[in-house]
């Protein structure tokens, strides 16, 4: 299992630290190189404005939230501690950070602490919600009813009398603020709630609900586990609490956009595989993302403004003079359904905390031609993200530099998604966060379950491979898998309401994930001995092809299968194991109306000759007697 790993916190406040007052006029000062350009800032700006930051958070005192790097030895932790308040921290090889509150006056005094390599804002959480639209199918009347039987759920549990009794599944989304509503309906069994940190509060909403509803409804064995992180620092202290909480199978619909999009050896890439590799059991599934179509990557090709007939473009203090091609095209436009403050991130292909390069990105409104623009020439990462307001219904884009030196490098492009923005020009590759990248991590996409078939990859899905270019230029498969969403989650008097399509059913890649999720735990229910990868493979060899090459950057190796995975699971493992001794199986919930036959590819592709003949034994045979058949007991 590895070594245990621990679990603090920090607060860094005014006075904490002894030492005098470093102004901003010390800029030739080293400390200032361990500071990220953004939280740098902050310390520099007037005291004044310095909550006019449109990327940094403060408390009510003034105080901005940090992420404090060190070298994870003992010593500079020691120190650390020695002079400040611990509230939040994660301490993994290659990944130890304290997070909290600095007075930005001490940023200096923090910058010099020994062990100390780095100072940076936060990675805070991104939750995907699809923007409804009325072009729907009426929901099924039961809780992820179409999830169940698309899945094979349902046939699962009546034959083998397992229903996830035995497994904990760990959820990270978007609030449960309305549980015990949910949970006095019985629609929900106790939920254990771990903290991200000590007197940490989990987001407000109820997404985090519907997550854990659509769980128990494939699942309903299951125990039950959540974690509410607002930051990428939380949400690596949720995966180590929940996991030491009992949790083998975890999901979260969380992107984190500001951190490393190139890089598969980050250091908070580093802390999922580190967790995964201390934990042979565990396996971690992650919502894909519905940013297809909002998405550009490709290799910097510029061409000199002059030669379109256009004038430089400026981007603050900089001037510049040639701007990308998208796919041989300079004209690269977003357009959006409605106004909306969205996240812009763009990354190119310097080393990371490395930025050599001199990139603007640049978006000017086609009805008023009014500009805005986000500038990389003073970052100290190859990173920029934030979220932008956008007033306007389209807008050309440019990545503008002043120069052609930037010629040739690897360029990722992503607004907002969500089916809120598109793009003229968009490629795959839409999978924006680091635990994507992290090894045995599944991520999964979604099919439109609403018809009861589940074989149409939804279109904002996003679609990969993830093209990574550190340490050296690579592809991760993604999505690994694909599961149903367009289902039905209860959502009355919840703040979850709102995010529901006309027809009543829950939409995007985070529905489809927490399926993905509840099929794993029924497998484990069976076959508990199970590593993650033996699951995995048991998995992806039982999903129901549905591209014509597998794996694909569209549907990854299929749509998941709760028979089609029993079905490789017995061919490798034997029969599965016996349900825990005095449980009594919840009866899966009654199916709808049965949907119209499918032509699509694959759709019955896990009703093979072992599955028909399991079927024809249930209806000739007493129960008791298939169940002993299955156990290998009889």
């Amino acid at each position: 299992m590895g070594g245990r790993h621990s679990v603090a916190g920090l607060l860094i406040g005014l006075g904490v630290v002894g030492t005098a007052w470093v102004g901003p006029a010390a800029a030739a000062d080293a400390w200032r190189s361990r500071v990220a350009s953004r939280l740098l800032a902050v310390y520099d700006a007037p005291p004044a404005s310095r909550s006019a930051s449109p990327v940094a958070r403060f408390n009510a005192r003034g105080w901005v939230q940090a992420d404090v790097h060190y070298d994870c030895s003992a010593v500079a932790e020691s120190q650390i501690e020695t002079h400040l308040s611990v509230s939040t921290s994660i301490k993994l090889a290659r990944y130890c950070v304290i997070e909290g509150w600095v007075a930005p006056d001490r940023l200096a005094q923090i910058a010099t602490v020994t062990g100390v390599n780095r100072v940076s804002l936060p990675s805070y959480a991104i939750f995907p919600s699809i923007k409804a639209t009325p072009a729907a199918s009426p929901a099924a009347t039961a809780i992820n009813a179409n999830g169940v039987t698309i899945m094979h759920a349902d046939e699962f549990v009546a034959t083998t009398g397992l229903n996830g009794t035995g497994v904990q599944v760990g959820v990270q989304s978007a609030g449960i603020s309305n549980i015990k509503l949910i949970q006095g309906r019985g629609e929900l069994p106790a939920v254990q709630v771990v903290n991200p940190a000590h007197g940490g509060t989990a987001p407000s909403g109820d997404e985090g609900t519907a997550l854990l509803e659509e769980i128990h409804a494939v699942a309903p064995g299951a125990s039950l586990t959540y974690c509410g992180p607002a930051t990428y620092v939380e949400y690596t202290s949720c995966l180590s609490q929940m996991i030491s909480a009992g949790a083998t199978i975890l999901v979260d619909d969380i992107i984190f956009p500001q951190q490393d999009l190139l890089s598969s050896d980050s250091s908070e890439v580093q802390a999922v595989e580190q967790l995964l590799t201390q934990n042979p059991s565990v396996v971690l599934f992650t919502a894909a993302g519905n940013y297809n179509g909002s998405y550009w990557e490709g290799s910097y090709t510029p061409v000199p403004l002059s030669t379109l007939g256009q004038q430089p473009l400026t981007c603050g203090t900089q001037t510049d003079n040639y701007v990308a091609h998208f796919g041989g095209d300079p004209n690269e436009v977003l357009t959006l359904s409605q106004a909306a403050n969205v996240p812009v991130a763009f990354s190119w292909a310097d080393p990371p905390n490395q930025n050599s390069s001199k990139f603007d990105l640049i978006w000017i409104d086609t009805a008023s031609n009014t500009q805005g623009c986000l500038s990389a020439g003073s970052a100290s990462d190859n990173l920029i993200s934030q979220n932008v307001s956008f007033t306007g219904a389209s807008y050309k884009l440019y990545i503008a530099t002043p120069d052609n030196s930037a010629q040739g490098k690897f360029l990722k492009l992503w607004i907002g998604g969500d089916g809120l923005t598109s793009l003229s020009k968009s490629t795959t590759g839409s999978v924006v966060t680091p635990q994507a990248f992290a090894s045995g991590v599944v991520s999964v996409g979604a099919v439109n379950g609403s018809d009861g078939v589940g074989n149409k990859i939804e279109s904002f899905s996003s679609l990969g491979p993830a093209t990574l270019t550190f340490p050296t230029q690579s592809q991760i498969q993604a999505p690994v898998l694909v599961a149903p969403d367009g289902i039905k989650v209860d959502a009355a008097g919840t703040y979850f309401a709102g995010s529901l399509f006309p027809d009543g059913n829950f939409y995007g890649t985070s529905a489809a994930a927490p399926n993905a999720a509840a099929v794993a735990a029924l497998i484990r229910a069976g076959y508990p001995a199970f590593n993650a990868s033996q699951l995995v493979n048991v998995l992806t060899k039982g999903a129901v092809p549905l591209g014509s090459v597998v794996p694909d950057g569209t549907f990854g190796f299929g749509r998941i299968d709760a028979i089609s995975a029993l079905n490789v699971a017995i061919s490798i493992a034997g029969n599965p194991a016996a349900p825990p001794a005095n449980s009594t199986p919840t009866p899966p919930p009654a199916p709808p109306a049965a949907p119209p036959p499918s032509s699509g590819g694959g759709g019955g592709g896990s009703m093979n000759g072992w599955t028909l003949a399991l079927l024809l034994l249930l209806t000739l045979t007493p129960k008791s007697c298939l169940r002993a058949l299955l156990r290998g007991s009889g």
